[in-house]
C-alpha cells in the first residue's frame, strides 16, 4: 500500500507517524523532513556551508521522489510523510501505486486554524520552524481540501481525522464522507488500513495471506485455462491428461499414457494452482511483489509441476520434449503466475516487509 500523509506543517503529521511506525516498524517512509536533515548532515560532514532545513526543500523533493519510486518498483509500497497540498505532490504517489499495482489511501488531517499552526510551529526548535507565510499558504490550501476531492485525485480510500480527538460516533458529531474512512480516536482505522494487521499475530497474517493468495491462484488457473482452450483451438493440441497421472503416481497408482483420469486431472489442475497461489500471497505479504516476483512464481510453478510429473514417473524432462511443447508449456504457466500475481498483489497488502539483512554480514 501507498499511504500518503495530506496536512499542513503543524497539523499532526508527525505524530500520526509515530503511532504508525509503533504498530509497524518495518514500515518504509519517505519523509521530506527526514531528507532535509540528511542533506544539511552531508553538508556539515564536508564542511560546506550549512543552510535552513526549509533551503533544502527542492533537493529533498526530487530525493524523495527517487525514493518513491524505487519502493514501488520493489512493491513494497510505503508512507509519504509531506504535506502534500498541491495535487501535483499527490498525484506522484498515485502513479507509482498503479504503476506497481498497489492500492493507494491518503490520510487528511485535521484543517487548523492558522493560529494554532503558528503556535505549535513556535515550539519546535528554531531551525526548523516554517516561515509564517508559507504557514498560511498551507494553512489556505488545507480549507479548500476534502475527502471527495482526494477520492476525485485517485485515492482508492481517505482516511479523514477529526479535528476533536474523542470524536468516536455519528451521533457525538462525527460525520462520514461517502467512500471515505473515519478515524475515532486519531490514528487506529489508519494503523488497520495500513494492512498491517496491528494487534494480530505474524502467523495470522500469513495465514491470510496464504488463503487470499489461494483464491488469487484459482483466478489464475481460470486464466491459463482459457489461454490453453485458444490455443488449442488454433493449434489443434490435443488435452493432456500428465497432471492427472501424475497425481495418480504420486498416490501410489502408476496409469497408463493411454489413461485419461479426468477428475484427477481437474484436481492436479486446479489444486496446484491454489497451493502455488496461497505462496504468491504469502509473497504479497512479505513484500515480494511485482512483474521480479512474478518471473520467480513462473519458474516456481514450471518447477512444481516438472518435479511432480518426473517424480511420479508421468513425465520426462522438459529439455526432451519438442521445442513446440516447451514454449506452450511456458507461456501458459507464465499466464498462470502474471494473473495471480496481480490479484494476489491487489488483495494482499505489504504487511510483513522487512529491512533486515539487506547487506553482507
Amino acid at each position: 500500500m501507498v499511504l500518503v500523509l495530506v496536512g499542513a506543517a503543524g497539523s499532526g503529521k508527525t505524530t500520526l507517524r509515530r503511532r504508525l511506525l509503533a504498530a509497524v516498524p518495518a514500515l518504509p517512509v519517505v519523509s521530506l523532513d527526514d531528507l532535509r536533515r540528511e542533506l544539511r548532515a552531508a553538508d556539515a560532514a564536508a564542511h560546506r556551508p550549512v543552510r535552513g532545513l526549509q533551503a533544502y526543500s527542492p533537493a529533498a523533493v526530487r530525493r524523495a521522489q527517487r525514493r518513491c519510486q524505487a519502493l514501488a518498483g520493489l512493491g513494497a509500497g510505503y508512507l509519504a510523510d509531506a504535506t502534500h497540498l498541491r495535487r501535483a505532490e499527490r498525484t506522484g504517489h498515485l502513479r507509482a501505486a498503479a504503476a506497481a499495482h498497489l492500492p493507494a489511501e491518503a490520510v487528511l488531517l485535521p484543517d487548523l486554524p492558522l493560529a494554532e499552526l503558528l503556535r505549535r510551529d513556535a515550539a519546535r526548535p528554531a531551525d526548523e520552524r516554517v516561515p509564517a507565510d508559507v504557514l498560511a499558504r498551507h494553512a489556505h490550501r488545507r480549507s479548500l481540501l476534502s475527502a471527495p476531492a482526494l477520492l476525485a485525485d485517485g485515492f482508492a480510500v481517505v482516511h479523514e481525522l477529526p479535528t476533536r480527538p474523542r470524536c468516536t460516533s455519528m451521533a457525538g458529531g462525527c460525520s462520514r464522507s461517502p467512500g471515505t474512512a473515519r478515524d475515532g480516536d486519531g490514528g487506529t482505522d489508519v494503523e488497520r488500513a495500513v494492512g498491517t494487521g496491528a494487534g494480530r499475530s505474524r502467523g495470522a497474517v500469513l495465514l491470510s495471506a496464504a488463503g487470499r493468495g489461494a483464491l488469487a491462484g484459482l483466478a489464475g488457473v481460470a486464466a491459463m485455462t482459457a489461454g490453453e482452450k485458444v490455443e488449442q483451438a488454433l493449434t489443434h493440441r490435443p488435452d493432456s491428461y500428465v497432471p492427472g497421472r501424475a497425481l495418480l503416481g504420486l498416490l501410489g497408482r502408476r496409469a497408463g499414457d493411454g489413461e485419461r483420469p479426468l477428475l484427477a486431472n481437474h484436481a492436479m489442475h486446479w489444486g496446484t494452482g491454489a497451493t502455488l497461489g496461497a505462496l504468491r500471497g504469502v509473497w504479497s505479504a512479505l513484500g515480494m511483489r511485482g512483474p521480479r516476483a512474478h518471473l520467480a512464481h513462473t519458474a516456481v510453478r514450471l518447477s512444481f509441476d516438472q518435479t511432480a510429473e518426473n517424480v511420479s514417473g508421468a513425465g520426462a524432462p522438459p529439455h526432451t520434449w519438442p521445442v513446440r511443447e516447451q514454449v506452450v508449456d511456458v507461456a501458459h504457466k507464465a499466464v498462470y503466475s502474471l494473473v495471480t500475481g496481480l490479484v494476489a498483489d491487489r488483495v494482499v497488502a505489504p504487511a510483513l516487509v522487512s529491512r533486515r539483512g539487506t547487506g553482507s554480514r
